[in-house]
């Protein structure tokens, strides 16, 4: 049985990928970072997105007090791409959960892939509460849309990180230190060698010249 690739690609998906989306992609790569994934990636997309859209401002203004740099973000719309590799996808709404669960599927089928396991969830699945759409109001909504976000972090990281897929996704320690210090010893011995025949040479030419 051919064994199966550890994909690491988390992604959050909203309906424009400029307002909630984009903060969940921020927030959450920072909690990985702190847990020490580096080899995980975290990414968003929208189900209506326009591709290269720049993020909602008021969002990015909650963001960049937050410490978040969103100069280069751009939006971008589901694709297979997000559909195959992802090793999760949480969506903003229950609605479009259900519509990227079929997509995927039909995505999936038509790659020849059989055995279809789900791993697209709704925030409030695994949270227990939903994220209202901010677009359109004022920026204590959008501060508001961020502190649920954040709150939610914990419930995701546990839920779709269990500690085998953590272990696979921190860095591998290196353990070539040992086979260096190893692999230096003969030549310290080989030098001392080289230096008495030296100075054995020199000895006899002194006593020669006596």
């Amino acid at each position: 049985m051919k064994r199966k690739t550890l994909k690491k690609l988390i992604v959050f998906v909203c309906t424009g990928n400029t307002c909630r989306s984009p903060m969940a992609e921020y927030i959450f790569r920072k909690k990985a970072e702190e847990m020490g994934l580096v080899k995980l990636k975290v990414a968003s997309a929208g189900t209506h997105a326009k591709k290269g859209d720049k993020i909602n401002e008021k969002s990015a203004e909650i963001l960049r007090n937050k410490g978040f740099d969103t100069v280069t973000f751009q939006a971008k719309p589901v694709d297979e791409r997000v559909l195959k590799q992802s090793l999760a996808i949480v969506c903003m709404t229950d609605a479009q959960r259900d519509m990227l669960m079929e997509m995927r599927w039909q995505v999936l089928r038509a790659a020849g892939e059989e055995e279809i396991e789900n791993n697209v969830y709704s925030f409030s699945e695994i949270t227990g509460y939903q994220v209202m759409d901010p677009y359109g109001k004022d920026i204590s909504c959008y501060q508001y849309v961020y502190e649920l976000i954040e709150g939610g972090m914990s419930a995701l990281a546990d839920k779709l990180l269990p500690e085998p897929i953590r272990k696979k996704l921190r860095e591998t320690p290196k353990t070539n230190t040992t086979k260096k210090t190893a692999q230096k010893k003969p030549q310290t011995q080989k030098n001392k060698g080289v230096a008495k025949n030296i100075t054995n040479k020199n000895t006899n030419k002194k006593g020669e010249k006596k």
